[in-house]
């Protein structure tokens, strides 16, 4: 090992960190050899570089990059280039993670760290007084420096880091986001803040993986220690293993649900294996093939407002029993069966009015004429056959149905070919026909029509 701490002796090589101050970072990519520079100020000696000199230096980690804001201090060090070979040893700056000099999850700056005297010499006695290792402010201004953090960096009092528990892994960006790979934690431990999730249906030890971003705390001091919350932060994903989540439904409205006993997370408090997403809103968009949900037990929807579903072609749903209610027991009729019934009842009553149109009756003097009120008969006619013409009015063309599950019977079938055959589609589904597109056929009665009696 070398004599100096800051150095570390391989096979002879020398290799050494110095610190220096961020000045400025390129965002532009335009080298594509040198993607995320940064530009320092050395804060120390290294090598033939002097304290205050600006170098250029990379990022060390090509896949893990932590973005330094000018004002913080970064650890530097020297390594082989690009242009690296066995006949040419070149090197350059790298440059790790910022120094947590405040232990801020939001940032780390300390401007002017490498403002030195302009004179050093020991006349200037005035100002060596009051300054340390060459330092130009006194002790108690040093948050009083010229130099600012990076100007486009919005500083915000709302950021805080999380809680962390026994054997914790946790990842924070600068703006309230985190990825905690955690567990279920032993409370034996006393700790400023409880975690929110207990042991539930698993053990102390389960691991559990809490995914958030944009926590919500109260007001507190610095670098107070916050907790992931599902029903404050703005978007988060709890992956748990058994563990039990405190969480508000967003909505109670659930006697389906209920009924149905599709309500598990109820009775065991939110607790087992399980994936809990929590925003003021969310998007599944599946761009180009499906977006599918299974479940054993069951697939509950519950809102405050209303719930809709939307589609081009065609909405199908099967099931042994479709219920529009909880435990509906009234059964919809069938629409073709429907319309041919109320068909050959029209054909039967008018059947009848005609046989009461010819009614004669023995008397005295011989058979009786027609009825005197012949002429009501021929009206009820009239408006039976206005009632048969609306009889293509019943069918809808949005809704259809079978009568049991496992599709349409051959019943069905053929009724439903006959109409095609017909050209009649004012209750044919269309599916390449959107939405109120759908146009009844001018004449689509398929019950045939009595003809009409010649009263001439």
């Amino acid at each position: 090992m070398s004599a100096n701490p800051q150095k570390t002796s391989i096979a002879g090589q020398d290799y050494e960190l110095v610190t220096g101050e961020v000045v400025d970072v390129d965002f532009s990519g335009k080298d594509k050899e040198k993607l995320y520079t940064i530009i320092c100020k050395l804060i120390g000696p290294h090598g033939s570089q002097a304290p205050g000199n600006v170098i250029q230096a990379r990022a060390l980690d090509a896949n893990l990059k932590n973005i330094p804001i000018a004002g913080e201090t970064v650890l530097l060090m020297k390594a082989p280039t690009a242009y690296n070979s066995a006949l040419a040893n070149s090197q350059e700056y790298y440059y790790t993670n910022p120094v947590s000099v405040q232990s801020s999850v939001h940032h780390n700056g300390l401007p002017g760290i490498t403002e030195y005297l302009p004179d050093k010499t020991p006349g200037n006695k005035s100002s060596r007084e009051n300054a340390q290792d060459g330092v130009s402010n006194k002790a108690k201004q040093r948050l009083q420096v010229s130099t600012t953090i990076d100007p486009t960096f919005p500083e915000r009092l709302d950021v805080y880091p999380v809680q962390p528990y026994s054997g914790d892994i946790i990842l924070e960006g600068r703006w309230g986001q985190s990825i905690r790979f955690g567990s279920t934690v032993d409370e034996r431990r006393e700790y400023p803040i409880k975690p929110s999730w207990k042991k539930g249906l698993g053990d102390t030890g389960n691991p559990i993986l809490v995914i958030s971003n944009g926590t919500n705390p109260d007001k507190k001091p610095f670098n107070e220690f916050v907790l992931e919350n599902t029903d404050k932060d703005d978007a988060s994903m709890w992956m748990t293993s058994g563990q039990e989540v405190k969480f508000t439904p967003a909505s109670t409205y659930t006697p389906s649900i209920k009924d149905k006993s599709v309500d598990l997370f109820n009775k065991n408090n939110f607790s087992g294996n399980q994936v809990i997403i929590a925003s003021d809103r969310i998007i599944f968009n599946a761009r180009k093939q499906e977006l599918i949900a299974f479940a054993k037990e069951g697939i509950g929807l519950s809102s405050e407002k209303a719930i809709s579903i939307d589609a081009k072609q065609v909405v199908e749903m099967e099931s042994k029993k479709i219920s529009l209610g909880i435990n509906a027991i009234s059964p919809v009729l069938l629409g073709d069966r429907t319309i041919e019934w109320l068909g050959n009842l029209c054909d039967t009553i008018d059947k009848l009015i005609e046989h009461m149109t010819q009614e004669k009756h023995p008397t005295g003097t011989g058979p009786s004429g027609p009825p005197i009120n012949v002429s009501d008969y021929f009206m009820v006619k009239s408006d039976l056959k206005g009632l048969r013409q609306k009889l293509r009015e019943l069918p809808s063309n949005l809704v259809f149905l079978n009568e049991n599950p496992g599709g349409a019977s051959k019943r069905d079938k053929d009724a439903a070919d006959d109409r095609k055959q017909n050209n009649s589609t004012s209750y044919t589904q269309g599916t390449n026909d959107q939405a109120g597109d759908a146009k009844p056929n001018p004449d689509p009665t398929f019950v045939p029509q009595t003809p009409e009696v010649n009263l001439s």
